[in-house]
């Protein structure tokens, strides 16, 4: 098997490195020790390795294209590298299955490292490359031929026909031609589970065939179930994900403009030293440069978790979301203490930005279409807990997020005197022990 070549610096991500052509049974081997895996089967047992033997994360795997090159790429780099050259450190007073001890290192490898990010956007193109390939493929190729999932009728030609068939004589909606890749894989996907007498949609086991189709026509089950994320290979939008580096994303769009304009007359090379350091008794002209000074008696700009109206007030903030959304914020979070809140803006943040749903993980191409699904759904809400309750949710997904700020305003934060502590390389703060368990049954890699 072919290793790509120890890096020795930040160019090094995007460089051309020897590729892995995952199959069913691709060899990889720790990032750390000697231990080796066989992917896909041995995914879960890997990662649950790193997590319990070298106290490594690694935030949003399920996000990561081709994830055994990414695992290769990573356990080059940490043959010549420690963990903290890369990752971020926690420390943590538990051990990985939970009991108690002090001060126990944790490493989080995330995209706010531009290496990291840039080898998670490589790997993305290429699979973005190789799924158009092979969907303008599947789209003229004439040689297709397959008996009906159904009926003994023998479709020949393109695939498009076959879909078509489908949805016409037995109202199978398995999606439109163009936006499908790696057909083939899907119809014995779904071949596969009919045989074995599988509801395609809610994935129960029937005795027969003719109980089967019955249960399928009268639930309306004769589709795929969107939410079951081994579909979405088989979806071209899915490969278009584009994502930028955490301190990007971080950063508020108005921030960002209003930094284009009044920055850009700014010489980075000189500074004005009266201009930023004047005393606030003289008679500078520059006093409307501390304009986005916040006083003890000014508040940050409160953004809905849902969209973008901003409010002064908590209060009216609530009131909006119940109104728009019908979101009780405060219902909503009444069992969670101060920093389970904390996890949950943070969570919903990100997935109002990623323009997918907060409740069921859909992935929509605009705001108003994830606005509709969520409003007929009912998915504005805070989604189950092992979507959110994971340390990367500590970290804030918005700059300066005036929502956090006053979370210590809300009702019901009770605060428990049996705390445990979480020190970042930079920041130091109190977690309850109790509701923070890294254990396998809460932590879910």
């Amino acid at each position: 098997m072919e290793h790509a070549k120890p890096s020795s610096g930040h160019d090094e991500a995007t460089r051309k490195s020897s590729v892995i052509k995952p199959t069913r049974n691709t060899a990889i081997k720790c990032l750390k020790c000697d231990k080796v895996y066989i992917f896909p089967a041995d995914k879960d047992d890997c990662l649950a390795h790193l997590y319990l033997e070298h106290r490594l994360v690694i935030a949003d795997v399920d996000e990561v294209a081709l994830l055994e090159e990414y695992l290769q790429y990573w356990e080059q780099e940490f043959q010549t590298h420690e963990f903290e050259q890369y990752c971020t450190t926690l420390f943590l007073d538990q051990l990985p299955d939970g009991t108690y001890a002090k001060n126990e290192k944790y490493y989080l490898l995330c995209d706010i490292l531009p290496q990291d990010y840039e080898l998670r956007h490589r790997l993305q193109q290429q699979c973005l490359s190789a799924a158009l390939q092979r969907h303008q493929f599947e789209l003229t190729d004439r040689s297709f031929s397959k008996e009906c999932l159904f009926c003994r009728t023998v479709i020949n030609g393109l695939r498009s026909e076959y879909l078509d068939h489908l949805f016409e004589k037995h109202f199978l909606l398995v999606g439109k031609p163009e936006k499908l890749v790696y057909v083939d894989e899907l119809l014995e996907r779904l071949e596969t589970n009919l045989e074995k007498l599988i509801c395609l949609y809610c994935e129960k086991t029937f005795k027969d065939r003719p109980t089967l189709k019955e249960h399928m026509r009268k639930k309306g089950h004769k589709r795929i179930n969107p939410n079951r994320r081994e579909y979405d290979k088989y979806f071209l939008i899915n490969y278009n994900r584009t994502s930028a580096p955490t301190n990007r994303k971080q950063q508020p769009q108005k921030q960002r403009q209003k930094r284009q304009t009044s920055g850009t007359e700014q010489d980075d090379a000189s500074v004005d030293f009266d201009k930023h350091f004047a005393r606030p008794d003289s008679d500078c002209e520059h006093d409307s440069d501390w304009s986005d000074w916040a006083g003890d008696g000014d508040f940050p700009t409160l953004k809905c978790l849902y969209c973008s109206q901003d409010e002064t007030q908590f209060s009216t903030l609530k009131e909006h979301m119940v109104q728009s959304h019908r979101f009780d914020f405060d219902a909503a979070t009444s069992a969670l203490n101060f920093y389970q809140r904390v996890k949950v803006i943070n969570y919903v943040r990100r997935q109002i930005c990623m323009l997918r749903c907060v409740r069921c993980d859909l992935q929509f191409d605009d705001e108003e279409l994830l606005s509709e699904h969520m409003a007929q759904e009912a998915h504005y809400s805070i989604a189950e807990r092992s979507s959110w309750d994971k340390p990367e949710f500590f970290f804030p997904y918005l700059e300066n997020d005036g929502l956090l700020c006053v979370l210590d305003d809300s009702t019901g934060d009770d605060v428990s005197t049996d705390v445990v502590r979480i020190i970042s390389e930079d920041n130091l703060a109190n977690i309850n022990k109790d509701a923070e368990r890294l254990s396998l049954e809460n932590f879910k890699l």
